[in-house]
């Protein structure tokens, strides 16, 4: 059966590292986009459109290791969520140097509720099963950017209301 859904054309540009197989918070592949890739967030309130332009490097999904023995692999049907979910964590992060020099002016980022929630439409509007979907969105919203077990978001004072 084709799909209906257009995919990017991506190619890998580095192997795991040596240790990725013993040790799970190696760094895995990396891949680059060669062609720009346009899409939109829709989302709690949020709307924009995107462009990640040629050239981008990204993981696909940063899936530890150790977890692919259970179904979860930063492959197939991930990969177009992951490389989404990658720009919008680059971009709510500030962008990389690269990122910045490509796109001059950097787009607005939605709120980090908002990028890992499109992570989880996306997967399932790829095909996953929404119960894997979900706990995919878990690990992305515990620990991505602005995740509450990042070590970064642990000490942050949370306003006080008047």
């Amino acid at each position: 059966m084709k799909s209906l859904l257009n995919t990017p054309d991506i190619e890998p540009i580095k192997d795991a590292d040596f240790l990725f197989g013993i040790w799970p918070w190696a760094r895995g592949p990396m891949w680059e986009l060669q062609e720009p890739w346009s899409f939109s967030v829709d989302n709690g309130g949020f709307k924009a459109d995107y462009l990640i332009p040629e050239g981008y490097r990204f993981d696909k999904a940063s899936v530890p290791s150790y977890f692919w023995s259970f179904g979860f692999t930063p492959d197939g049907l991930c990969t177009v969520p992951a490389l989404e979910h990658d720009f919008l964590c680059d971009v709510y992060s500030g962008g990389s140097e690269w990122l910045q020099e490509q796109l001059g002016k950097m787009p607005e980022s939605p709120p980090a509720q908002v990028i890992h929630r499109h992570f989880y439409d996306k997967l399932v509007l790829w095909g996953m099963r929404p119960g894997k979907a979900r706990v995919m969105w878990e690990g992305v919203r515990n620990f991505g950017p602005g995740g509450r077990m990042r070590p970064s978001s642990w000490f942050k004072r949370k306003a006080k209301l008047p």
